[in-house]
């Protein structure tokens, strides 16, 4: 039996599922954007096995905070579209905080740096 590395999930982590939808989302909106966040899936904290890409990997995200607002922004904006159905709406939704809760930290980060 391989020994699995325990991996402590913090605002910066994120799962490939959350990732996938985010990038599918914004393709439209801001494709730039789109490969950047799809960038942070290059290398699994907790890859599988077998190497195979899951839906439960998690990746450490690391964005400008400017990157992060352009997220959120994009991600409001498909929310409030009047063709977007409840079900995906939620998602969507559940995705702000998971973005808001990073540009939280981030913005916890900074401000440690400057009270030192």
């Amino acid at each position: 039996m391989v020994a699995k590395e325990k991996i402590t999930i913090t605002a910066d982590t994120f799962n490939r599922g959350a990732l996938r939808m985010t990038v599918a989302i914004l393709r439209s909106i801001n494709p730039k954007l789109a490969l950047n966040v799809q960038n942070q899936m290059s290398n699994p904290l907790n890859p599988q096995q077998d190497n195979t890409p899951s839906p439960k990997d998690n990746f450490k995200v690391i964005l400008a905070a400017i990157e992060v607002r352009s997220v959120v922004e994009a991600l409001k904006s498909k929310s409030e579209l009047p063709q977007t159905d409840a079900g995906t709406q939620m998602l969507i939704r559940a995705l702000i905080i998971d973005w808001v809760n990073y540009a939280n930290l981030l913005i916890e980060v900074e401000n440690r740096k400057n009270t030192q």
